[in-house]
């Protein structure tokens, strides 16, 4: 189905909203205005539009956090930084925002040990059919070791 948008906003206490914006008719795309902006809504203070691993500004997926120190009771103060586009922000978050972001940032690092694994495997693989064929071409002597 064409012509809409949606939008998850978490909202205090864990719950999620969804958003759905449709195209005007004739268009095929909703306007590209960030949807908080559209329906002129603020996030509740220390919920976030995006979640906690994507960047406002650039739209990655690779932010991290910086710094972080227990601020209340089931809050976080946390400072953010996306090295894409150099953003940063500090704010406070809820316990359950920051579980989510804790698991987005183990699921990226095991992404990126899968990614190293096989990157190493593949060198690997190289590096041997490299020695094969200079064993087989007799282009190995041992005044070479």
């Amino acid at each position: 189905m064409k012509g809409y948008r949606t939008k998850r906003i978490p909202l205090p206490g864990g719950r999620v909203i969804e958003i759905v914006l449709f195209a005007d008719e004739g268009e095929e795309h909703p306007p590209e205005d960030d949807l908080l902006d559209v329906l002129d809504i603020d996030p509740p203070r220390g919920t976030t539009a995006y979640p906690m691993n994507h960047c406002p500004e650039c739209h990655s997926d690779l932010v991290y956090p910086v710094a972080w120190e227990e601020s209340a009771e089931d809050c976080w103060l946390i400072e953010r930084r996306c090295p894409n586009c150099e953003w940063r922000e500090t704010d406070e978050f809820h316990q359950t925002e920051v579980e989510e972001f804790d698991d987005a940032l183990n699921d990226g690092t095991e992404d990126l040990l899968a990614s190293l694994r096989q990157f190493s495997r593949a060198n690997m693989e190289s590096d041997v059919e490299k020695m094969i064929t200079a064993l087989d071409g007799d282009h190995i002597h041992p005044m070479d070791f």
